[in-house]
């Protein structure tokens, strides 16, 4: 009977998971110069915005109308507060964040000139998070779990295999955005392509993780490997596979004012298409890119605060 009521209840609810990094963001944008050494430079502007790749992708996925749950690593400090506060203010569900007084909360500096982005990242709660809270009770709840960043998630990325399978047999879909493995050996991939629903990576992880030239044949390579993979391409749109058809979406020309978290916008909309939406495949990879695109036009990973209608009325102007 618990069983029963558990998948009633996640059938009902319809919620998503983003699971991974907490930390706050730092922008410094319109910088003179990227930085040289033993000089100093200068910045037109700076803020200091909630960050990390799994919170921007579960706010852009509230923002559009999808019900989202967050579980990670916060500190006690007044960084790990001003996380949890806007986890409380954009809707997201914080019932799964665990907190800490032994270490700070992350924080990433983003070096903005122009187009170009460079980030430093201090990791604290980052690389210190264990999902011990994720049990099977805690995840009955949720129709969808999205893990973001594992890489530098150093005590968390080795239990993601056995979450994969847990959800499976729950029937819970899943899908993963790897960003940059560092040491570029992508431990664990092997065995998360294989379970998980969607991979979402950019050309570079793509191109890293399977050794091919180019972002497209990247693809087809993980297509025989993994499920679903999408392949964000920046200014030349999207790719993805899933079975026997191939999807391409194409880029929208904006004006960027900041390309920080465009990628999480990307795969909070494509899953918010799929998951929230019913769309088809190909409709969700245009929605998808939409939303990033989108979030581009606005500093930070959150300020564009895309409402499902925002992302229908830019596609419609984009025509």
């Amino acid at each position: 009977m618990s069983l029963v009521y558990n998948n009633w209840r996640r059938l009902t609810m319809n919620k998503t998971l983003f699971i991974g990094d907490i930390n706050i963001d730092i922008l410094m944008y319109g910088l003179s110069s990227m930085p040289l050494p033993d000089r100093e430079i200068t910045c037109a502007g700076f803020e200091t915005v909630p960050g990390s790749s799994a919170f921007i992708a579960a706010h852009a996925f509230s923002s559009l109308g999808g019900k989202a749950g967050f579980a990670g690593l916060a500190g006690t400090d007044d960084n790990g507060v001003l996380m949890i506060n806007a986890m409380k203010n954009a809707g997201i569900s914080s019932e799964l964040v665990e907190r800490t007084d032994k270490v700070k909360t992350g924080v990433t500096v983003n070096l903005i000139q122009e187009n170009i982005r460079s980030q430093v990242t201090y990791p604290g709660t980052i690389s210190e998070y264990s999902g011990s809270m994720l049990t099977p009770d805690a995840l009955s709840s949720y129709t969808h779990i999205h893990f973001a960043g594992p890489y530098q998630q150093l005590k968390f990325k080795g239990k993601i295999s056995s979450l994969l399978a847990l959800a499976k047999d729950a029937g819970i879909t899943t899908s993963i955005d790897t960003q940059w493995d560092a040491t570029e050996k992508w431990e664990f991939l092997d065995d998360w392509l294989r379970k998980v629903d969607y991979l979402f990576v950019n050309s570079d992880e793509a191109v890293s993780i399977t050794g091919c030239p180019g972002a497209e044949e990247a693809c087809e390579k993980l297509a025989l490997l993994t499920a679903c993979p999408v392949v964000k391409l920046g200014r030349a749109g999207a790719i993805a596979i899933s079975g026997s058809r191939a999807v391409k979406a194409f880029p929208y020309k904006v004006e960027v004012k900041d390309t920080t978290g465009a990628g999480d916008n990307f795969d909070a909309g494509f899953l918010f298409a799929i998951l929230e939406k019913k769309l088809s495949f190909n409709e969700a990879l245009h929605f998808g890119n939409a939303a990033g695109a989108r979030s581009c036009q606005f500093p930070g990973g959150t300020a564009a605060k895309s409402s499902y209608r925002d992302i229908i009325d830019f596609m419609e102007a984009a025509k």
